[in-house]
């Protein structure tokens, strides 16, 4: 892969995972660090799984696989720009229609993945709610994380606790009838390149086995986050609801109904949960994780049904 040459154009960092987008060639490469707390190096797909991933075709979008270098992950993109700028700002030169190609070709993405690759390629359940279960267990981190331990457990109850462990431990357990899953598919893993078919999804790093409607509920639940900052009507942040329907109804498109429902409305919850709890342990203390802990409570008592399109 060719090495940057220039200055980053963007960089931005957690104690979990820090980020630097360089220009290079026709597009641009991203590199991905550990932060200074993440618990688990970051690694790269390994042979099997890169064959069978570069093999796939998908529609309207590219699976952007990266190449390992010392500590850290390279990956070749087209652009700088994640469609996760959309849900801080409308004003981030990406027009609608390439974000609506960029993420129904994600959705297609994630059907191609469940379906085409063997679930043997991946040996362990998707490692946010693992991390989840381990936090919720113990209790401890970095920065706010005990105290949000502390607030959200008091939130939510036993019962509430308890079934989101139960949850979780299904997803690293139960694995005899999983499917080759993505993983950990993010709105921030999602570029949006010069042509409505131009985008790609960063793939590989965090490949598991679960429910085939893991990943998309998994990227559902970024969409109640973001569905949560449009109804905060902060002052100051400039949001388009408009971007919010035409990225929603293009994934939606793209992957179609879930065969599973319930499947996916826990992935969501799970991922706002486990986003909560990334942000105060690699973050540190916002008020707005207040805001998190009622919405949790929602979304578990639902088993995430609010977060379908």
């Amino acid at each position: 892969m060719t090495q940057p040459a220039v200055s980053a154009v963007q960089e931005f960092a957690t104690g979990f995972l820090r980020t630097a987008i360089h220009p290079c060639g026709p597009g641009y490469v991203w590199i991905r660090r550990p932060g200074d707390d993440r618990p688990v190096p970051l690694s790269a797909p390994d042979a099997p799984v890169r064959a069978a991933l570069t093999a796939l075709r998908p529609a309207g979008l590219r699976l952007a696989l990266p190449e390992a270098v010392g500590d850290a992950l390279h990956y070749q993109v087209p652009g700088p720009v994640p469609v996760a700028k959309l849900c801080v700002s409308r004003d981030v030169g990406l027009p609608p229609g390439r974000v609506a190609g960029a993420l129904s070709g994600t959705g297609a993405a994630l059907r191609l993945l469940h379906t085409a690759v063997p679930a043997s390629l991946a040996v362990s359940g998707p490692p946010g709610p693992a991390r989840l279960a381990s936090w919720m267990h113990e209790g401890t981190g970095p920065r706010a994380a005990p105290a949000f331990h502390t607030i959200v457990r008091r939130q939510l109850g036993t019962a509430r606790w308890n079934l989101v462990r139960e949850w979780c431990h299904a997803l690293a357990t139960d694995l005899s009838g999983g499917v080759f899953l993505h993983g950990a598919p993010s709105l921030g893993s999602v570029v949006v390149g010069d042509a409505p078919d131009g985008g790609c999804l960063l793939s590989g790093e965090d490949v598991a086995r679960g429910p085939a409607d893991f990943d998309f509920g998994w990227l559902l639940g970024e969409f109640v986050e973001w569905r949560m900052t449009l109804l905060r009507r902060t002052p100051g942040l400039d949001l388009d609801p408009d971007d919010f329907h035409t990225a929603l109804d293009a994934l939606a498109h793209g992957y179609g109904a879930p065969a599973d429902p319930v499947a996916a409305g826990r992935a969501a919850v799970l991922r706002v949960f486990t986003h909560a709890h990334d942000f105060a342990a690699y973050m540190g203390w916002h008020p707005e994780l207040l805001e998190y802990t009622v919405k949790i409570a929602e979304l578990i008592d639902d088993e995430g049904a609010q977060a379908l399109p």
